[in-house]
């Protein structure tokens, strides 16, 4: 099931940041990095092994953007079963995974940014939830 957020002005607000704080996209770009690989391991370390199939099928891939202002990771499981074990079956417990690891990688990248842009003496306002 796929869900849709549509922010508006993304672009203007990303030029005037990285004219505001010059490399930050770079930095940005190396601390996603970074903290997928992280959020990778940790989601592989959870998940039960008893063939190696679904640990493995846990991946980070950066995707390409238009602007030089974004950078995308995205984190997968291709696992044909990660749903029986993310949400359960009739018979087997929910281990919710995916979702808590991402949300706690994501808070990470959000506040690795915002350190970054403090420190170029910015002031960063507004809530991470």
């Amino acid at each position: 099931m796929a869900s849709t957020l549509n922010l508006g002005g993304v672009e203007e607000l990303l030029r005037e940041l990285e004219a505001l704080a010059p490399g930050l996209t770079s930095e940005a770009s190396t601390l996603q990095s970074s903290i997928a690989s992280e959020t990778v391991a940790a989601i592989r370390a959870a998940y039960p092994s008893v063939t190696g199939a679904l640990r493995a099928s846990v991946q980070a891939e950066r995707l390409s953007s238009t602007s030089s202002a974004r950078v995308f990771t995205q984190v997968t499981v291709s696992s044909p079963y990660v749903e029986y074990v993310e949400f359960g079956t009739a018979h087997t417990t929910p281990t919710p995974t995916f979702v808590p690891l991402t949300r706690i990688g994501r808070e990470q990248f959000a506040k690795a940014v915002i350190d970054r842009v403090k420190a170029r003496g910015l002031d960063v306002g507004g809530d991470l939830r």
